[in-house]
């Protein structure tokens, strides 16, 4: 079913219009996955509450922006919450504990959406592993966890500008691939 005709492109549709009942309904849709993003990113239970909050918040005045030519509902919300989180986490100066991230962290990700979160995920998994371990690793630790470019190259000892431009070009390849 295209997004377009999806029941969350109508709730989005029907929140931008200022309806409270369907952005409530948004919600119950939404939340736990949501949560469960914010709380992969801040690491903490009480952080990812107050991204939660926050993220509604911005979608509540930003549904009016929802382009499903630009990508699904999900997708939509997700960056919400990431940049929420990114946002808090910078403002409170912290990261989660323990913040090296094992790969098999990163992967246990991912395989949730081999059965949890269904087509897209897969997709995206499909073309995250065309990328190399490296490039694969920095791209999730920046769009999963969240992390800088002068942090993932700390972490993955090389140099900023190296993680800037395979950021760059994996994300071009992941356009293409989930395009294909």
């Amino acid at each position: 079913m295209p997004d377009q005709l999806s029941p969350l492109t109508e709730l989005v549709r029907r929140t931008a219009a200022g309806d409270k009942s369907a952005f409530a309904a948004l919600y119950q849709a939404t939340a736990a996955k949501l949560f469960g993003v914010a709380l992969r990113i801040s690491g903490r239970r009480e952080i990812a509450e107050e991204v939660l909050q926050e993220a509604f918040v911005a979608i509540w005045g930003r549904a009016k922006d929802y382009d499903p030519v630009r990508g699904s509902v999900m997708t939509w919300l997700v960056t919400i919450v990431r940049h929420c989180a990114i946002d808090q986490l910078r403002h409170q100066q912290s990261r989660p504990e323990g913040h090296s991230v094992p790969e098999e962290l990163l992967s246990n990700f991912i395989a949730i959406g081999r059965t949890d979160m269904g087509v897209e995920m897969r997709a995206l998994q499909r073309c995250l592993d065309e990328l190399d371990p490296q490039p694969r690793q920095a791209v999730l630790l920046a769009y999963l966890y969240g992390l800088t470019r002068d942090e993932i190259a700390a972490r993955l000892a090389v140099p900023v500008g190296t993680v800037k431009s395979s950021l760059w070009r994996s994300l071009e390849r992941l356009q293409r691939c989930l395009d294909s």
